[in-house]
């Protein structure tokens, strides 16, 4: 079972599916033809503003990825932004446990915003970490672009985080449809031993 920052994948899964989420309703389309059949493909893209404590006008949040893992235990590849033990928006590229896959918001913390956030690694050091979760702390509240996209082939998905103060960018966490997947990163972000 692997385990990030003292916490084990399969309970931080769980504990993001019982808070209060509901799926993001975004753009809904079809796709065309693939070798003369329809794939039907799902999109769910929303920017959210997510109010967070601060402390002297910074606030933190963590950011996971898990990624695909069949075994003893399986769980799907996974994207959580969390504060404290509140997820605040993840994405599942699978059903796990009764909760289907998608994208996820915790309406209670979180509220729709206009405002474009690009899913870009612009700016964050790279490569993608794909081993750690890390601690990233922000000025003021989060602004949260996710984005999930599905069919028959498959599940991929992004999520951006960026300081609604600033908007410059903390953080992207993406997965493709094999299930890899990994974090871009600021300075702002700390890797969780």
């Amino acid at each position: 079972m692997r385990v990030l920052g003292g916490v084990t994948v399969a309970s931080l899964l769980a504990a993001a599916i019982v808070l209060v989420g509901s799926p993001f309703v975004g753009r809904v389309g079809g796709d065309s033809a693939y070798a003369q059949s329809t794939l039907v493909r799902t999109v769910r893209d929303s920017t959210v503003v997510c109010a967070v404590p601060e402390l002297h006008g910074r606030s933190d949040f963590h950011f996971f990825y898990t990624r695909n893992f069949t075994g003893p235990s399986t769980y799907p590849a996974s994207l959580n932004v969390l504060n404290g033990k509140t997820g605040l928006v993840w994405i599942l590229s699978a059903t796990f446990q009764n909760q289907q896959k998608g994208v996820f918001v915790d309406q209670r913390r979180c509220r729709h915003a206009s405002t474009f956030v690009p899913l870009s690694h612009a700016g964050l050091a790279g490569p993608p970490d794909q081993l750690h979760a890390f601690t990233c702390h922000a000025r003021g509240q989060l602004l949260i672009r996710a984005r999930g996209v599905w069919n028959r082939r498959g599940f991929a998905a992004s999520i951006a985080v960026r300081s609604y103060a600033t908007h410059k960018p903390v953080a992207l966490g993406f997965i493709n449809r094999t299930g890899d997947g990994g974090l871009y990163t600021s300075r702002a972000c700390v890797p969780n031993s």
